[in-house]
């Protein structure tokens, strides 16, 4: 047991510790970022919890505020973890280590397994304690509650967490035998979450019978998802019988699954690290190439080759060509609804301001996806070699950016231009909006990489720590997120002023073209100073 503690410990003080910082200096002041965005979220997070609450209030459904929150963030962790859980689990930095200490296989698994877990549960507390905290203050629930809450939020994450590590075994077998490994595992990944999202777009015909028969909300949450609908059922009705029943539904479930996945761990572990070779006579040619082709070209393929990180950043930038092709395809459909919805919306109005929905994708897409912030982390150990090339620091960040770039333009043009097949955009309104396309992603890789410059992590067991778990990637997501609600604020207030989407649009990308030369200069100025900070 001291054992297995010890390992426990161990890995959660080396792999979840995204505060680490590659700098000479290693203050006390690295907390504080970190410390602001966690407040700023629970406090937005509060926010929007307590307009709900004041809506389903008089219709005494308050409790239909833990039920969405808790679905809601229940679906979050199983798409996250479709795609966390194989690079977590398979061909870690440290299996050679691991393996060979006189320790069983299963706790192996179960380390890392249960890190997954603490992570998913860290996550699920910044969306799920506001939520109870708003509720408690408007009903004045009695001790039970407390105790329903805290149980529930420690227990949540168990099923999405297990149900997408059977989901990441089965992608990570079926990847591991073809060559390419890492490309199957990738292209498999993006069509099983593309699968997710259009069940869940059709989720109302699929529990259309349910519906019909459940006899109230918490009938259909039970029979839809059981750890949800009994919460809910705890909270309306304590029950102590219930609830150690509830706690031991989730214990049996976690330990089951590791002693299956157990079994064919290894095997499956081991064939992910197996090479195919083939013995064959090559000539080979040498070819010299520009220091910015070199580079762009290693960064660009570094990409293609992280399932992780092709999934984490690529998956954006193919959903919106999906939905680029969703919106050309259903139009009709769509814009029936919405007229439906609102009377004073006329089908002329709703077609006049589609260049400015589209513009707003084109600019949720673009700060949402951020690929720099970990292209200095994904370095690792090789960064010092990095450094002793004959590059300067500026030259290092410039081919970064432009790597990104090359990726996500390409992927926000293409959508651009299926819109503009279907509708009649005149010429101006298409030199504005790909003028967008192009400046939003360089100011989104233009902040991942200042992000990242600061905030580096270079110690990580796998790609996963540093795309999904590191902190210059949580930091870059949210001030994506604060750009976007701000850009939204924006655009509303000059809607409001009766403003043209010309105008808009110009205005808007003027400003992100301010923040990236602003962001520019920073870099010019800093970077040198930064990069020979940081020692691998």
């Amino acid at each position: 047991m001291n054992k297995l503690l010890s390992l426990i410990k161990v890995s959660l003080n080396h792999d979840m510790n995204i505060f680490k910082i590659y700098t000479k200096k290693n203050t006390k002041s690295k907390f504080i970022i970190p410390i602001f965005f966690t407040i700023y979220l629970l406090f937005i997070i509060g926010i929007y919890a307590t307009k709900l609450i004041n809506i389903l209030q008089p219709l005494h459904l308050e409790f239909i505020l833990l039920t969405l929150f808790a679905t809601a963030v229940s679906f979050i962790t199983l798409m996250e973890g479709i795609y966390k859980s194989g690079n977590l689990l398979f061909n870690c930095k440290d299996d050679n280590l691991l393996f060979s200490l006189p320790i069983k296989k299963n706790t192996i698994l179960f380390i890392r397994i249960f890190k997954f877990y603490v992570f998913e549960f860290m996550y699920n507390s910044l969306f799920l304690l506001p939520t109870i905290i708003v509720y408690a203050y408007y009903i004045n629930p009695s001790w039970t509650y407390y105790l329903t809450s805290i149980v529930a939020l420690l227990l949540l994450p168990i099923i999405p967490v297990v149900v997408s590590c059977f989901i990441g075994f089965l992608l990570t077998f079926f990847s591991s035998k073809f060559k390419k490994k890492n490309i199957a595992q990738t292209i498999l990944t993006m069509i099983l979450l593309l699968g997710i999202l259009y069940l869940s777009y059709n989720t109302k015909s699929i529990t259309k019978n349910i519906v019909q028969k459940a006899t109230s909300i918490n009938d259909l949450l039970t029979r839809l998802y059981y750890p949800v609908g009994s919460y809910i059922s705890l909270v309306d009705n304590f029950n102590i019988g219930k609830l150690f029943q509830y706690i031991f539904f989730h214990l049996v479930i976690f330990f089951i699954s590791i002693f299956l996945l157990g079994k064919v761990y290894f095997k499956i572990n081991s064939n992910f690290k197996r090479t195919i070779t083939r013995h064959k006579t090559t000539n080979y040619k040498i070819k010299s190439q520009k220091k910015i082709t070199a580079f762009v070209k290693k960064e660009v393929n570094r990409f293609i080759s992280t399932p992780v990180f092709i999934t984490n950043a690529g998956f954006g930038l193919v959903l919106f060509i999906a939905i680029c092709i969703f919106g050309v395809i259903k139009f009709d459909s769509i814009s029936q609804g919405i007229l439906k919805s609102s009377s004073n919306i006329t089908i002329n109005q709703l077609k006049h301001q589609i260049p400015l929905i589209l513009f707003g994708l084109v600019c949720f897409t673009s700060l949402m996806t951020s690929i720099t912030s970990s292209m200095i982390s994904l370095e690792n150990k090789s960064f010092n070699i990095l450094k002793s090339l004959p590059l300067k620091p500026i030259e290092i960040i410039l081919y970064k950016v432009a790597a990104a770039t090359i990726i996500m333009i390409p992927c926000i043009l293409i959508g651009d231009i299926i819109i503009f097949i279907k509708f009649s955009f005149d010429w101006l309104m298409i030199l504005l909006l790909v003028i967008s396309s192009i400046i939003l992603p360089i100011t989104s890789s233009l902040i991942g990489i200042t992000v990242n410059l600061k905030y580096p992590k270079l110690d990580a067991t796998n790609d996963t720590e540093i795309v999904k778990q590191s902190l210059s990637s949580m930091i870059s997501v949210f001030i994506g997120m604060g750009l976007i609600g701000i850009t939204g604020f924006l655009i509303m207030k000059m809607l409001d002023f009766n403003i043209k989407n010309y105008l808009i649009i110009t205005l808007t990308t003027m400003v992100y073209i301010m923040i990236s030369s602003g962001l520019w200069i920073y870099l010019i100025k800093t970077c040198d100073k930064s990069i020979k900070n940081i020692n691998s």
